[in-house]
């Protein structure tokens, strides 16, 4: 997948509220791009991504100790949530930060991994 496509890709995770398993097996196919250590793909992760937990889980996988900071609004629709990846929660030096928003948590978390992926996948090749 090029860059095109993974912003494609951030951006159906940042402004539906309804992603289809298609679309999170999308996600998936994204992810095992930028990160393909860290996202197993033949699993069932498609039909699980619109869960907060695994979400997180994926998060957890990729950039262990790092520090979450999740902030929205509980609505049924549209939370506006928005998720933050830092290494360290105590400076603003931190080299990489990973963002994400979407009316759907999980959805935030995910595309804040994925930011997050891309911008130390190319400084790192």
């Amino acid at each position: 997948m090029d860059k095109a496509q993974l912003d494609f890709v951030i951006n159906e995770l940042e402004t539906k509220h309804d992603l289809t398993v298609a679309g999170f097996d999308t996600v998936v196919q994204a992810m095992h791009h930028i990160l393909p250590d860290d996202v197993a793909v033949g699993s069932n992760l498609a039909q699980r991504l619109n869960s907060t937990d695994d979400a997180m889980l994926i998060a957890d996988h990729a950039f262990p100790n790092w520090n979450v900071q999740i902030r929205g609004r509980a609505n049924d629709k549209d939370g506006h949530w928005k998720c933050t990846l830092r290494e360290n929660d105590s400076r603003d030096s931190d080299a990489y930060i990973g963002t994400g928003k979407s009316p759907v948590l999980s959805q935030a978390i995910l595309a804040a991994v994925m930011r997050l992926g891309m911008a130390i996948h190319h400084d790192n090749s």
